[in-house]
């Protein structure tokens, strides 16, 4: 006579893999949490009573911590996610907008432009943004392995970067080895900046070339009066 198997026993694979996603999302579903940081601060520049927004459902709210952290949960996978940052004095700031998978997203980071720096560059730039009606989008072309949370630079130097479709204006302009955008720059220095300016809203592809090199594109949602970072990590990183 076959003896009855348990339902326990019949039931512990399907429990071990529900256990480990668990594990993996948290019982709340999948978290995504990051960082803000001072634009040119340093890893130590954190900022602190920020509020970061959901930017796909905007009643998600969250402030960030003393150490500048911001978490939130409950997503899942193939949901899209881009988080705006609101701070006094500020320039409004949103990151790039990223896929959930099954396991969580951790280092966004925001790198937040006071409203003078933000002034200034657009004054060197000769440019006044056009706050009603179009964002100014910049990233971080990344070494492998390398992240706001490094010191020093960390960018991938020799590559050059597209939009797409493309905005008819002006960029690509990349930042210098002092963190300061040139025109006269064909491709990334050792910082790995790069700017696209008065970008009309839309959904943008922004991707890297180098030869023998290969990055991670990155889409970016435009929205008026935004300037758009998609900052290390999760910025055109080298894999």
């Amino acid at each position: 006579m076959t003896p009855v198997r348990s339902s326990t026993v019949l039931l512990a694979p399907a429990l071990a893999a529900a256990l480990a996603l668990a594990a993996a999302c948290g019982d709340d579903g999948v978290t995504v949490s990051g960082d803000a940081f001072l634009f040119n601060g340093g890893v130590d520049g954190r900022i602190a009573g920020a509020t970061v927004t959901l930017v796909e459902e905007p009643s998600r709210q969250v402030t960030t911590a003393a150490d500048g952290h911001f978490r939130f949960d409950g997503f899942a996978a193939g949901d899209r996610v881009t988080f705006a940052l609101a701070l006094p004095d500020h320039h409004a700031i949103q990151t790039g907008t990223l896929t959930v998978g099954s396991e969580p997203i951790e280092r966004v980071t925001f790198q937040v432009v006071h409203d003078a720096i933000y002034d200034l560059l657009a004054d060197m730039l000769g440019v006044e943004p056009d706050e009603a009606n179009r964002c100014q989008v910049v990233t971080t072309v990344t070494r492998a392995g390398k992240s706001l949370y490094d010191p020093g630079a960390h960018g991938e130097e020799g590559a050059t970067v597209t939009i797409d479709p493309p905005t008819g204006e002006e960029g690509p302009i990349y930042f210098n080895s002092s963190v300061l955008p040139d025109r006269t720059l064909t491709e990334t220095s050792d910082d790995g900046g790069v700017l696209f300016l008065q970008v009309p809203p839309g959904v943008y592809t922004l991707t890297a070339t180098k030869p023998g090199v290969t990055f991670r594109p990155v889409t970016i949602t435009c929205r008026a009066g935004f300037l758009v970072n998609a900052s290390p990590p999760w910025g055109l990183q080298v894999i």
